[in-house]
This record gives C-alpha cells, structure tokens and sequence, in this order.
C-alpha cells in the first residue's frame, strides 16, 4: 500500500500549553482512519497541522512525501471541519462551482448535488440555510475537489436521520474509490462501524493505534444478560465477574473473563433465559480509558 501521511515526533505547543507530544503516526491510502479522544486532546491541532494550517514546533510530518500546505498537496484535500462558512449574498451552486475551479478534476455540480439530495438548495443562498442544511452543503464543499484525502471534523453534527443516511451511503462510497479518509467524531458507534483503524489521542499522544478489535481485545469486559430467579448472590464469586445486578429478574454480569464466567455459568443455564452476551463497544471502553487516565 501507499503511504499518505507519515509523521515522526510531533511537537506542538500554543504558547506554554503543550498540545500534542511526540507524536508518531502512518496512514496508507485507501484507509479509514477514526481519530477519537477527549475535547483538548488535541484532535483538531492535528487536523490543522495536516492541513497546512500550523507548522509542527518540533519533527516530521510530510503528505505523499510533500510538506502540508504546499500546492500539490492542497489539490488533493478536501475537508470539512467544525465552522460551516456562511458566506453573504453567495448561493449553494455559486459556492460549489468556485470551489471547484480550484481542483484538476472536479466532480460536475450539478451531479454531485443531486448525489446528495442537494438538488432543491442550488439557487438558495447559504445565510438562508438552516444549521443541518449548511452542515450538508459543507460536506458538499468538501467533495467538490473529487480529493483522495478527506479530512473530516464531526461531520454529522445538526444533520437529521435522513441527511445522516446519505451521509455514510457517501462514504461508503468514498471507500469503494480508495479515497483515504480521516474523521473525528463524538458519535463513537459510527466510528466502530467505518473506520479501518482507530486513533485515540490522550492528553496530546497517541494512547493507541489499531483495529478496533485490536483494541477490544486489550479490554476483555464482557456483558452478559438473562431472565432469572435465582438470587444475585449466586454469581458473586464466579469467574471473572466484577459487578452483578439484579433487578425485576434481569440479570447483567460483567466480566473480565468471558470465557471463565460463561463456563462457571453452565451448572446454572436451566434457570437463565433470554442470555445475551455482549463484548464492550468503542463508547464503552473510551469511558473505561478516560476514568483511567483521571484516576
């Protein structure tokens, strides 16, 4: 594979306050990188140095062997960050077609409107837009450029059910093209869902880089659940089990031994019914890692 983006050490600082720390990192072209961390964990520091935007204070960073921000760079990029810009007296298809110029090999307007259920917003101004319509025409604005390297800064953020559909279909899409994608995002069920790899940034580094059963597999928390009428003291003292509650004849048990518990289980299984197990989500081990690090 390709590499896109490869950075070693990074430094960077804003004033006094340290941002991010020795950052090192690779990204290979075609992938899906979900970048998760805690607000101030310096997430969109990141995406600004990528951008060109701020300049590492100390290291490497370098985009398809280039320096950020330089042309041939730029022309590759789109991205869709936190601040949608409402621009006076300028229309959704105005706006798209300026961009546009900018990029050798543009998508035709018009098609990319209708790819996204624009259509209707073409002739309207962009200070017309309700806050989940300029979110879709950002997003828009972002694929104009038909870049291979997309940047995207909490994408869904205003965007209703429906928008939010055509949304991940387009990316879905994206990723059938190879285009290399690096998104952050609060809605970590959707990050689980998309991304080839997952980076968690904790207080300015990188806490971990992987899969997210890579990352599942470092916390072995697994959740199980079933009708009972035995006592809750009865699985106190099972394998594995840290925590049980019973409640109206529900029983959850988590454990950090799915395997030990649900073996210690078996004597019991003609008295549970309706068993679910469930390994912890991205959302569920993000919570574990923060309490962690405010321990």
């Amino acid at each position: 594979m390709t590499t896109i983006i490869q950075a070693q050490q990074l430094d960077f600082s804003y004033g006094s306050h340290q941002v991010l720390k020795n950052l090192t990192l690779m990204i290979q072209a075609g992938e899906i990188i979900g970048l998760i961390g805690e607000n101030g964990a310096g997430k969109t520091t990141l995406l600004n140095l990528l951008l060109g935007v701020n300049q590492p204070q100390h290291g490497q960073l370098t985009l398809w062997g280039h320096q950020p921000g330089v042309p041939v760079v730029q022309t590759q990029i789109g991205s869709m960050l936190q601040g949608d810009i409402a621009v006076q007296g300028i229309t959704v298809g105005d706006v798209l077609k300026l961009t546009a110029r900018h990029y050798p090999a543009a998508f035709a307007v018009p098609t990319l409107l209708a790819q996204l259920q624009l259509t209707d917003l073409a002739n309207k101004r962009l200070t017309a837009l309700s806050g989940g319509q300029l979110r879709r025409v950002t997003f828009a604005l972002a694929l104009v450029g038909n870049p291979n390297l997309l940047f995207l800064d909490e994408p869904t953020v205003g965007m209703d059910v429906t928008a939010q559909r055509t949304f991940w279909a387009r990316i879905a899409a994206l990723k059938t093209q190879g285009k290399t994608i690096i998104m952050t995002s609060h809605y970590l069920d959707d990050i689980q869902q998309v991304a080839d790899r997952i980076f968690l940034l904790r207080h300015g580094q990188l806490a971990f880089q992987g899969t997210f059963r890579q990352l599942q597999d470092q916390y072995r928390q697994v959740e199980i659940v079933a009708q009972t009428t035995l006592a809750a003291s009865t699985f106190n003292n099972l394998p594995g089990v840290t925590a049980v509650d019973l409640t109206a004849g529900t029983l959850h048990l988590s454990s950090e031994d799915g395997d030990g518990t649900l073996q210690a289980l078996v004597p019991y299984l003609p008295e549970l019914h309706q068993i679910v197990i469930r390994r912890e989500s991205l959302a569920d081990i993000f919570v574990h890692l923060v309490r962690g690090a405010s321990a």
